[in-house]
């Protein structure tokens, strides 16, 4: 279980983001609560609150399906060890490219110059949540 947690920790927390829409890179130091009026703000959210070990914060920013997922996931860890695991995140990511409708965006974002995934965000009302990798 604490290897899936920190494998989908460091697969999926690449996706933070601090959009200025000027840059597409986000240094670690700068992730912030950005809200969720957009993709790159919902994903900024959801990365910081996990990695600032804020489970309910970075619960609500995601799907009602991704929610129940995350919570089998996250069952018995202490925000200590959610902190302690956010900690292992590398130091920032870049957005390679985004591909936006009124309701779906997936973001394709790598890691310290890893490899690139697609990251799904669906609006929910007004908002916008995280759905999880896309996998093709």
């Amino acid at each position: 279980m604490k290897k899936i947690l920190l494998t989908t920790i460091m697969s999926l927390g690449l996706a933070s983001i601090g959009y200025s829409g000027t840059t597409n890179d986000y240094p670690k130091a700068s992730w912030a609560f950005s809200g969720y009026a957009s993709p790159d703000a919902a994903l900024e959210s959801w990365t910081w609150a996990m990695f600032k070990g804020d489970k309910a914060a970075m619960l609500r920013s995601l799907t009602p399906e991704a929610q129940k997922e995350w919570e089998k996931l996250l069952a018995g860890k202490t925000e200590n060890q959610l902190k302690a695991d956010g900690a292992k995140a590398p130091g920032g990511y870049t957005i390679q490219k985004r591909e936006v409708s009124d309701d779906k965006a997936i973001l394709h974002i790598s890691m310290a110059g890893g490899p690139v995934m697609k990251m799904e965000l669906r609006r929910i009302g007004k908002d916008w949540k995280v759905a999880g990798p896309k996998n093709d």
